[in-house]
């Protein structure tokens, strides 16, 4: 069968009446943005649909006047009518009662001069010589005015599809989706009239309407199909997009239907699609964590999740959404990264720990040294002999390696962020001799270029050796002739400990008169480790606490400060045991320059 204009003009007919069936959604729900405006527009579509596959029966030129007439006018309407539906979808508010108001000027305008012409007052619209044809198709010349409409439609869709392209721009998830769709629903329309404005006779009449009709096909898409005008417009009322917290709308089948782009990049989601699963979307929370997600209507909570290997922490608030009838349409989670927050709020926790640590340790060690110096400089003042200020000199030194040793512990537990490449050999001999080491040696096997901060890894090395020096010497060992016996590790504490040939143990790396300290390197970084009395087992992770100490007149700080220097770098220490059965200490997870 040949295609003829009475069957598009059928065609015509049948779709004014089932584009009136794309009003069931707007009159439902007419207070959501968009719906009373996109409403007109449909009842626009359909008069001008109507009236035109109304020109095949009517063969008057009045009649196909008065339908040409009411199809100038409804066309106006539906182009206003779809540019105040963009602004709203854009806005997610009323358009401007300034604007409304023009746009109704406009209209009154057009309607007074389209039927001022229909009755020959002049002809501004259309001229008066038009005729109908024998398939009752009007044929009619423009006049000035009639431009001036056309442009004017032009520019009030190039502004809605303007609208809608910069919201496809910058949305994601269904609201993406909706705004392509709505952004192509007159393409077709305009590309049909500009056939007949160039004058294209392809089809011998206005093509139009049939454009009109593909956008009544996508309309209807994306009010069905996309939820146009469901739970999303509601939601995005106020611009989600640009806001910094994660906003996630989930509909009543509990289907994630639209996101932004924080809560992307909160929950690590790729290639996200609009109805997906809420397990999918939340994939790194906890399954009890997920319940509250998608079983609570309205609550407020604060979740953990693991993210690239770290723990994440977010305020979450749930609020349902509902519509005109408070039928449940979904709800809003808007979570809030607070991670930052809680890592602070915990650097604040560990440094009040440390002022409390500071605190006890200056008012429990510090009273030792002063009642010391007090007892002894009366006795001094009582006696006349000053051979009894000898011990407040030795209280004052305390005190100060004390003081010194908190101040260093105060400055090594901030993070350290710029490291540089260090010679490790060089460093260790500087460090060495900081230290007071009159009968130890000190032997470098390691010649690697590490990346670290050159001061603070100085101080490790220090307070590493002068632990092994004052530790470590082998003259505190049992003797038997001239060698020094192994100590029973797990009877050290004690003071007990193992003689004869069998529970012996060579000290092949000793001194003639003191200690010898060894560096070599790891995998993946150093040690350190000495020949002397070593650490017994149950002691090794004692001995990085603040303020433990196994020697009377230690401050117990030693230890904790190369522990923090570490943690300061990302390293990881431990205490173990070396060949020799002394003390080694390993830092690992250090990073090296080839």
């Amino acid at each position: 069968m040949v295609l003829e204009e009475v069957h598009f003009r059928v065609a015509y007919l049948v779709a004014a009446v089932g584009v009136l069936f794309l009003l069931r959604r707007p009159l439902r729900y007419p207070n959501r943005p968009g719906s009373k405006w996109f409403a007109v527009t449909i009842v626009a579509t359909s008069l001008w649909l109507g009236c035109v596959g109304l020109y095949y029966f009517v063969h008057s030129l009045t009649g196909s006047l008065i339908l040409y007439t009411t199809v100038q006018f409804v066309i106006t309407i539906c182009f206003i009518s779809w540019f105040l539906v963009a602004v709203e979808f854009a806005t997610g508010r009323r358009p401007a009662k300034s604007l409304v108001l023009f746009l109704a000027a406009l209209a009154i305008v057009h309607f007074i001069v389209l039927w001022t012409n229909f009755f020959w007052v002049h002809d501004l619209a259309y001229r008066s010589n038009a005729w109908v044809d024998d398939t009752g198709g009007i044929r009619i010349a423009g006049g000035p005015l009639y431009w001036v409409h056309i442009v004017s439609m032009y520019v009030l869709v190039f502004l809605s599809t303007t609208l809608y392209v910069s919201q496809w721009a910058s949305s994601s998830g269904l609201r993406r989706r909706q705004a392509a769709i709505l952004a192509m629903t007159p393409a077709v329309g305009v590309g049909a009239n500009l056939l007949l404005l160039l004058d294209v006779g392809l089809l011998g009449f206005d093509p139009t309407p049939i454009g009109v009709i593909v956008g009544v096909v996508l309309m209807g898409w994306a009010l069905y199909r996309a939820e146009f005008l469901d739970v999303t417009p509601i939601a995005r009322q106020t611009v989600v997009e640009r806001m910094a917290d994660a906003v996630i709308i989930i509909d009543d089948r509990n289907r994630v239907v639209d996101w932004n782009r924080a809560a992307l990049e909160l929950f690590d989601v790729g290639g996200p699609v609009a109805g997906m699963a809420t397990e999918a979307f939340f994939h790194p929370v906890s399954s009890e964590t997920l319940e509250v997600l998608v079983e609570t209507e309205r609550a407020e909570a604060e979740i953990t999740f693991e993210r690239d290997g770290r723990r994440r922490y977010a305020l979450v608030s749930i609020d349902p959404v509902e519509g005109d009838a408070f039928e449940p349409l979904g709800r809003v989670i808007v979570a809030r990264d607070v991670t930052g927050i809680k890592r602070r709020e915990q650097q604040l926790i560990k440094q009040n720990e440390y002022l409390d640590e500071f605190a006890g340790i200056v008012s429990h060690d510090m009273q030792g040294p002063l009642m010391q110096i007090r007892l002894n400089t009366d006795l001094a003042r009582r006696t006349n002999d000053v051979s009894s200020l000898d011990s407040v000199l030795d209280a004052t030194d305390r005190m100060r390696r004390l003081v010194d040793d908190l101040l260093d512990l105060a400055r090594t537990g901030h993070q350290l962020d710029d490291l540089e490449p260090v010679e490790f050999a060089d460093l260790a001999n500087t460090a060495w001799g900081c230290v007071w080491t009159p009968e130890a040696e000190l032997v470098v096997e390691n010649d690697q270029t590490v990346l670290a901060d050159p001061d603070r890894l100085q101080q490790l090395l220090e307070n590493i050796f002068r632990n092994s020096v004052e530790h470590a010497s082998v003259d505190d060992r049992p003797q038997i002739g001239d060698r020094p016996l192994a100590v029973d590790h797990s009877n050290a504490a004690n003071g007990q400990t193992m003689t004869g040939a069998d529970e012996s143990k060579e000290v092949g790396d000793a001194t003639a008169n003191g200690v010898r300290v060894r560096i070599g390197s790891l995998v993946d970084g150093f040690f350190i480790e000495d020949n002397g009395t070593g650490i017994p087992v149950e002691l090794r992770e004692r001995v990085f606490e603040r303020g433990y100490s196994t020697s009377e007149d230690g401050t117990g700080l030693g230890l904790s400060i190369v522990s923090h220097i570490a943690g300061a770098h990302g390293w990881s220490v431990c205490a173990t045991e070396s060949a020799q059965g002394g003390a080694r200490f390993e830092i690992t997870g250090v990073d090296t320059v080839e």
